[in-house]
């Protein structure tokens, strides 16, 4: 049986407003790395017929999914809507209206550290996980957001009982990092980057990732979706082909999000178990590829000064020694740092950003299994983030799975593709 959806619209404190139904499309992904998309595609005058506003920016979209019939609903994701627009589909004439929207992580890309270089709140050092988290409560957090001078600055951060951050961990190496006038969402991104050059230099060094998950809680009595509220328009038990299910009178989940941090995996390790191979009949259209274009290998630092008393130092990585002509050099600028005696760490972000990049792509099968095939079902044998064994080109790989694409299309097929870049120290 294939798997069964539900799109959930909510207003922008994650109630319930109704289930979208009839729609004609949907993709979305889910991303450890960057962020994850989402779109569905309705007939227009059935939104608007139902629907009164058809948008506001940052209502969401509560995605459910059952990888199959015995299976409960888990949550994949939430989004938060951002755009919207409307088409005529050449076929039939139908008017469609599109909508799409970023999961959550897009609520740190919504704030920069602004606060002067040099201060406490832009030059740190600490355990990565840690300071990630002090960085988002600095610069989100109701009671610790900060304005430009570091003054309490609430207007700066999420509605208080609606965003949290995740305790202190301290499960990353611990580095100095200086972030001044950077977009928040690029410095965790940054320090991310950097414990993955750690781990790749010592295996003591935990690889750290962070998202930003739902949360729950309830509404109270008066805050419940009421059919008598002339600005939500739901239709009563009578509606047919609605696009707003009958909920007044039920509580709903209010949801919230969190930042949190993950040391080591995002996912599960499943290396101990399913194969996926062309052989094994659960890898489609695989491709390998290992690319040099963009490598950069030697990292100059250069520190504060002028002319000859300016302070350096290079950072070399291993791939120069592949061939005679394969020093790449790229330059990082460290005049900001006072502490000139730690310019050397300004080069693992470009050395690692910049490695030579090993990509390893295949459409991982979403079946039941078979007599010939694996049982190998999305969201339970195999799952974003998850570090899985891949056979292919006569190598083996245990292979992260960054992002997941999720669409069915028009005619009702369902297309799920995995993908993985992998480095050479993940070769078994």
């Amino acid at each position: 049986m294939p798997a069964t959806y539900e799109f959930w619209l909510t207003d922008d404190t994650g109630r319930r407003m109704g289930l979208l139904t009839n729609c004609t499309f949907f993709s979305y992904s889910r991303s450890v790395n960057g962020f994850g998309t989402f779109e569905i595609g309705l007939p227009y005058r059935v939104v608007r017929d139902k629907l009164h506003p058809i948008f506001q920016p940052d209502w969401r979209i509560d995605v459910w999914r059952s990888p199959e019939t015995g299976y409960p609903m888990r949550r994949e994701q939430i989004y938060l809507l951002r755009m919207y627009k409307i088409y005529t589909r050449e076929k039939d004439g139908v008017q469609i209206i599109v909508y799409y929207a970023r999961d959550p992580k897009d609520l740190v890309n919504r704030r920069w550290v602004i606060q002067a270089a040099g201060t406490s709140y832009t030059r740190k050092t600490a355990a990565i996980d840690d300071m990630m988290k002090e960085i988002v409560r600095e610069q989100t957090l109701y009671g610790s957001a900060v304005d430009v001078d570091g003054v309490s600055a609430p207007e700066r951060a999420w509605p208080e009982a609606e965003w949290s951050v995740q305790e202190d961990l301290t499960l990353g190496p611990s580095v100095t990092h200086n972030f001044a006038e950077n977009n928040v969402l690029d410095v965790l991104k940054s320090l991310r980057d950097a414990s993955f050059e750690l781990a790749n230099r010592s295996t003591a060094n935990a690889k750290i990732y962070f998202d930003v998950v739902a949360t729950t809680g309830l509404y109270t009595d008066d805050e419940i979706l009421q059919e008598n509220d002339a600005s939500i328009f739901i239709l009563d038990e009578n509606g047919t082909d609605a696009i707003l299910a009958e909920i007044s009178g039920t509580a709903n989940g209010k949801i919230g999000f969190r930042f949190e941090t993950y040391a080591g995996l995002r996912g599960i390790d499943r290396t101990t178990g399913l194969v996926f191979s062309v052989e094994n009949n659960n890898l489609e259209a695989p491709y390998y590829s290992k690319s040099h274009f963009d490598e950069n290998n030697s990292v100059i630092v250069k520190g504060f000064g002028r002319g000859d008393s300016r302070l350096w130092d290079v950072v070399d990585g291993d791939t120069i020694t592949l061939s005679r002509w394969n020093r790449v050099e790229t330059y990082k600028d460290a005049s900001t740092e006072p502490d000139q005696d730690k310019l050397a760490d300004f080069a693992y972000e470009p050395l690692n950003k910049n490695a030579p990049r090993e990509e390893l792509s295949a459409v991982f099968l979403n079946t039941p299994g078979s007599e010939d095939t694996p049982r190998s079902l999305y969201g339970l044998d195999w799952d974003m983030g998850d570090l899985v064994p891949v056979e292919y080109a006569e190598q083996r790989w245990n292979v992260e799975i960054d992002i997941v694409y999720i669409a069915q299309d028009e005619n009702g097929v369902e297309t799920i593709t995995g993908r993985s870049n992998i480095n050479a120290s993940d070769q078994t």
